[in-house]
């Protein structure tokens, strides 16, 4: 192991796009979102498992607006949002809450989540290379980038470039695989980056 990551010699930060305000999480008295809308939108919130009786969840930002659950299920709101300040919940407990951010007609409106900062990586340019394509074929990666086996990532995260890297600045994630060595233990994490 220490055989490969002494190679890591660029530093990366990863994001993943997701609609969740607040992720997965258990219902308290008061909450905080984990993150703002990255435009306005509305909300729609989910209560499962929990144990209801006036079951009202008031969210506050730029506007307030309160839900009113009789049991567990969803419920999307009226108002937009473009800041979440607050989240207090009354009449409802145990169980687990969520907030995602929508669009007016319920499609969902992605934030960044931070999955890891100063990721160290490898990382390389394949322009270097030569490549057959048939005519109309579009290329696919500019870049590939190694990672330690431990570190969780899918295709469509987004990279940004933080030390170490030349040629760009930010990148998605096209294609991942894990590489096993001959024991059967996985060895690196190989994924593919085109740029936007």
């Amino acid at each position: 192991m220490s055989e490969f990551t002494d190679i890591l010699t660029a530093v990366v930060n990863i994001k993943r796009f997701t609609p969740y305000l607040l992720d997965n999480i258990n219902v308290a008295a008061s909450l905080s979102a984990n993150r703002q809308p990255e435009k306005s939108c509305r909300l729609a919130l989910e209560i499962d498992g929990c144990t209801v009786s006036t079951g009202l969840v008031t969210v506050s930002g730029n506007t307030i607006e309160t839900f009113s659950f009789t049991n567990n299920g969803f419920k999307v709101g009226i108002k937009d949002f473009t800041s979440v300040s607050s989240i207090l919940v009354s009449g409802i407990s145990n169980g687990f809450i969520q907030v995602k951010a929508v669009s007016k007609t319920g499609q969902p409106v992605n934030q960044e989540k931070d999955i890891y900062n100063s990721l160290a990586v490898r990382f390389e340019a394949l322009e270097g290379s030569i490549r057959m394509m048939a005519p109309g074929e579009q290329k696919k990666a500019e870049y590939k980038m190694y990672a330690a086996p431990d570190k969780i990532l899918q295709e469509n995260d987004l990279v940004y470039a933080v030390s170490g890297i030349v040629g760009i600045t930010v990148g998605l994630i096209s294609f991942v695989d894990t590489l096993m060595d001959f024991d059967g233990a996985t060895d690196h994490i190989e994924c593919e980056i085109m740029t936007p």
